[in-house]
């Protein structure tokens, strides 16, 4: 009986601390929120136009530079002048790099040699010795090592010569002049005008509302009439800004721009997004996915809402709330009003 009772008094003396522990917890929870400087934040809504940052570009183009060092002795072109597919658009001088491939096809046919050599004097044997196999892959090893070196030359001068692989326009040059020695630092860069853009910078927070059609307003250094275009492309991958900032690329197109526009020019991308009536709130504060507590005349009132997609710490409500609408975010305070 004893054991029984000091059971019973042991399972009540875990409830009461189980419901104290619960009591202090839920209970510094409120005071925690009590302590937020303001009880309710107005409803934000998603802008109807977003206003971005870009210039113009093209959506073909390609940067060219040497894979290896070298002393400059063509370049034919200079920035803004027109280029074909397959032509010549700068070229290393070879003298060494012939020289080095030579060397490298004389140390081929030495290390060829010693092979063939080794090979013959052994003969075709089953029963190779640990000596006689350490021979013969040195030989091997020395020969694979000098074709590989004959390769490496002979691409190295193909690499030497730098060719446009489309029709466009030479929009950068790092070099001016021929006679100075460059490194693989320095590019030329070929773009097609025809395939002109204005390629947006959009924020992460405004990617979201942004969609291939959106219709956009371009306002370009340089131009004095605003350009009409279209989202055409949004890229997957976000990029980081030399100021830090990271956003995702959006190419607009506009027929406009071959006629206005020039490569490389900057301006303003004014998007019209793709949501509308679309609120932002606090994604705590959305209860079960549908229920929202808003003061209403000092009241607050459990608005039913419909919810949409959480980006970050914010959710996205479609339906329910008005621009007027104050969202409670002190819990404390929904106990202090009477409803």
């Amino acid at each position: 009986m004893k054991t029984k009772k000091h059971i019973l008094l042991l399972i009540i003396l875990v409830i009461l601390c189980l419901g104290t522990f619960a009591y202090f917890k839920n209970d510094a929870l409120l005071s925690a929120n009590s302590n937020q400087t303001s009880t309710t934040v107005s409803v934000k809504f998603v802008n109807s136009t977003i206003s971005v940052g870009g210039a113009v570009t093209a959506q073909n183009q390609e940067t060219l530079s040497f894979q290896t060092s070298g002393k400059l002795i063509y370049l034919p072109f200079k920035e803004g002048d027109s280029v074909l597919q397959g032509q010549v658009v700068a070229r290393l001088d070879t003298a060494k790099l012939e020289a080095t491939l030579r060397q490298a096809e004389q140390d081929f046919t030495a290390a060829k040699a010693a092979s063939e050599k080794l090979y013959n004097d052994q003969g075709a044997k089953t029963d190779e010795s640990f000596d006689e196999k350490v021979k013969r892959t040195a030989v091997d090893a020395a020969q694979n090592k000098a074709y590989d070196s004959v390769v490496k030359a002979r691409q190295d001068i193909t690499d030497a010569t730098l060719v446009s692989s489309l029709d466009g326009i030479i929009t950068h040059e790092g070099v001016t002049t021929t006679g100075v020695n460059i490194t693989p630092a320095t590019t030329l860069t070929v773009a097609d005008p025809d395939t002109m853009v204005f390629r947006a910078n959009v924020p992460l927070e405004n990617i979201y509302y942004v969609s291939v059609g959106s219709d956009v307003t371009l306002a370009i250094d340089g131009i004095q009439q605003k350009l009409n275009g279209t989202v055409a492309k949004i890229y997957p991958s976000k990029v980081i800004l030399p100021n830090g900032q990271a956003v995702y690329p959006v190419d607009i197109v506009s027929d406009s721009l071959q006629k206005y526009a020039k490569l490389d020019l900057t301006g303003t991308a004014i998007i019209s997004t793709n949501s509308k009536n679309v609120a932002l709130v606090p994604a705590w504060t959305v209860l079960s996915g549908k229920y929202i507590w808003v003061e209403d005349n000092g009241n607050p009132r459990l608005a039913e809402v419909v919810s949409g997609k959480i980006h970050g710490k914010e959710m996205e409500i479609t339906k329910g709330l008005s621009l007027n609408d104050k969202i409670i975010i002190n819990p404390k305070y929904i106990q202090s009003l009477k409803y």
